[in-house]
Order: C-alpha cells, then structure tokens, then sequence
C-alpha cells in the first residue's frame, strides 16, 4: 500500500508541483553577466524580487530571482553590490521583462539602484483586465498553468543568510512559472481583443519611480489618533519619535517594537508612574516591562513640549459642486452597467478618481474628453466615447 501511495503522489507531482533542482545563488559578478545573457538569449525573463520589511527597519531588496524558459538563478545583493547586468536587461526595450505586480519591484529597483523599465508584461494587469475572480499569483498558476504554490513563506525573513532550502525553492517558484503563465494570459487577451489594453497599462509602468513616504504628522493618522486631546496629540507625536530611533538602533520596523494601537493608548493615559504604565489597556505587558523606561521618558517629553496647532494642507482637490455630484453618478452608473457587460470589476474598468475627472471637466465632445489626463485610451473605447459624452453631460 505505501509504494503504491508513494507512486501515486510521484505521478500526481508533476501536475501539482514539478519538482526541480535548487537553483544558483549569483553573488559573483561575472556569473551574474553570464547569466543574464544566457536568460535573454530568447529576449524575455521573468523577474521578481524579495524584500524584509516585515523584519527589518531599513527595506531593501535581499534576492532578485530570474528565470527564462527553462532555467531560475537567485542573485544576492548582498554578495553583489553591482546589479549592474539586471538594470541593463530592465532598461534594453529588445528584451520584454515579465512581473507579478510589478508596482513594488520597479519601486524598490529605483529606490536602491535606480533601474528603470522599458519594456514590461505584468502578469496581475493582464489578469484584470480579463476580469479574472483571484489576480494574485497562486491562484493564476494554479488555474493556468497547474502548479500549486506553497505561500507559507510570504512574510519570512529574505534578510536570512544563508536562505534555507524552502526559502530557496519558494523564490524561485515566483518565477520559474511566470513565462508560461504570460503566454497563457496573453493568449485570452487576444482573443478578447484586450491585447491593447494591457499594452497601455504596461506602458505607464516605465515611469514608476521610487517616492519616499511623507512623515510628517504621520503619527496623527494612526487609529484613535484624532480623538485624543491637544496635549494627548503632542505626547503621541513623542512617542512615536521614541519608537522609530528604538527601531532604527535594533533594526526591527517600528510596529515590532510596540503596535501603534497600545502608543495611542499610553499617550491618552499619559501614565507618570511605572505602576500607571502596566495599568494602561492596549499595551502589551512584555512591552511595557522592556520599554518602561524609554516610555515613561517619552511621556515626561511630551508633558513639557509646547502645544503646537497642528495646521493640515486643504486637500488639492475642493468638494465637488452639486451639478459635478449629479454627473459623477450618472457616470458611475454607465461606468457600473458597462463593467458588467465586460465582465469587469468597475474599478478596473474605470476608478472613481477618473469619473470625478470627467465629471468635473463636463466633455461635450469626444475631442474634449481625450483631454481628460486621467482617462486612458483603452478605456475611452472600452467605454465608448459618445457614451461617456453623454453621460457626463447629463446633469449639466
């Protein structure tokens, strides 16, 4: 019985999980040049990467995996300061790089190489577009390709050296199916005639560029922040300074040092007393025994800094008029029907922020709406331009 079970399994694996070897981690430059070549030779790759910010305090890319057709390599930025190959391959419009979401992976490639993309398929786009039910990555191989990801290990630790055997085979999983994967959705965008479609939307991924997150005030948008009193405000503003140079000496991300929620809860209490910090509801007890000093420190600070009215910028965008609202609807309607009919979800057909565009500028002409910077082209013709005319100018 078990040699049957285990032949059983042996003839399944292949359809469910194929097995393969573990593949080469690159951490020496010019194995990294002679793979790149060796990856592009058909002018596509596969490419994603593995970042730590769930674990360490300054993100960063800590494995960038590779694959063609028929080979996956890892290479370590860690050992290879120099990705100099992966920027030239992202950068040469002759070679078509395919992502999953490539939001992030252009983000953090600008960010800590500044490369920069010219020539993009984006798997989780094309999957949109085709108003697939599930556009996360497991559920796309497992429909298209029959593979099934073990995703266990989506929140471990990429700063880890050296990677363990699991770490390596799940990397190299994100992009050993990803070709084939893209051949497939490219196929249906075909035949849906929404080939087109996604090529627009890739286009616009060539211009991702790396933003740093605003900081200031950050601390006033964190949960119950609003309703604290002015002085309450300030002595959150301190504690949450505390936390990020605690964070930035033990390289952790703030919210392992101590969860937002139990700072909103201190500052309220604004505990002086070692014995008034473990009474606080909402923080931890691990935490305020490690963390006593630095903050009851951090309230004392707070208590003596001055009340400073905190003035926001008025939003770039003003409310809407009436007559704007009652075109914004009556395009969301259409919008929503149209949607439907494509078997799209409405925010991918066309987002809220496009239709108020529109609601706003009022077209009466489809001259006037190809002016509308937000709306695509793909969308004016999935939409219909006399349509949307039409649309917007009800109301009006």
């Amino acid at each position: 019985m078990d040699s049957f079970f285990r032949s059983l399994v042996a003839k399944l694996r292949p359809t469910l999980m194929p097995a393969h070897p573990p593949p080469p981690i690159i951490g020496d430059a010019a194995a990294l040049a002679q793979a790149v070549s060796r990856l592009t030779t058909r002018g596509r790759i596969a490419m994603d990467t593995e970042a730590a910010s769930f674990h360490r305090y300054t993100d960063r890319v800590y494995l960038v995996q590779l694959s063609s057709d028929d080979e996956t390599v890892l290479v370590d930025p860690l050992q290879l300061r120099d990705l100099g190959p992966i920027g030239a391959v992202l950068a040469d419009e002759r070679v078509e790089v395919v992502f999953h979401d490539a939001d992030y992976d252009l983000r953090v490639l600008d960010r800590d190489f500044g490369f920069h993309a010219r020539r993009v398929f984006d798997t989780r786009i094309a999957a949109h577009l085709l108003g697939e039910p599930g556009v996360g990555l497991s559920a796309l191989l497992e429909k298209f390709v029959g593979v099934q990801l073990d995703k266990k290990l989506q929140r471990a630790d990429w700063s880890r050296r050296p990677l363990p055997p699991d770490m390596v085979a799940y990397a190299a999983a994100d992009t050993m199916y990803l070709l084939a994967l893209r051949d497939q959705l490219e196929r249906l965008m075909e035949q849906a005639g929404r080939l087109g479609w996604a090529r627009e939307e890739f286009a616009r991924l060539e211009t991702i560029r790396w933003t740093p997150p605003e900081k200031d005030d950050l601390y006033l948008r964190l949960s119950g922040a609003k309703a604290l009193s002015p002085r309450a405000k300030v002595i959150l503003k301190v504690l949450c300074e505390w936390r990020e140079d605690v964070a930035r000496s033990l390289d952790r991300p703030p919210f392992r040092v101590a969860p937002s929620e139990a700072l909103v809860a201190v500052a309220r209490e604004a505990p002086a007393t070692p014995s008034a910090l473990h009474r606080v509801a909402g923080l931890p007890q691990s935490i305020g025994r490690r963390h006593e000093e630095g903050l009851l420190g951090a309230v004392r600070r707070g208590l003596r800094e001055e009340i400073r009215r905190t003035v926001r910028p008025r939003p770039a965008s003003p409310r809407p008029d009436a007559e704007t609202e009652i075109r914004l609807e009556r395009l969301k309607s259409f919008r929503n029907h149209r949607a439907a009919a494509l078997g799209l979800e409405p925010g991918v057909l066309c987002p809220n922020g496009t239709l108020l565009a529109i609601a706003r500028t009022a077209p009466r002409t489809p001259a006037e709406l190809a002016n509308v910077a937000e709306l695509r082209a793909w969308q004016r013709q999935a939409l219909g331009e006399s349509e949307l005319v039409a649309a917007a100018r009800c109301g009006a």
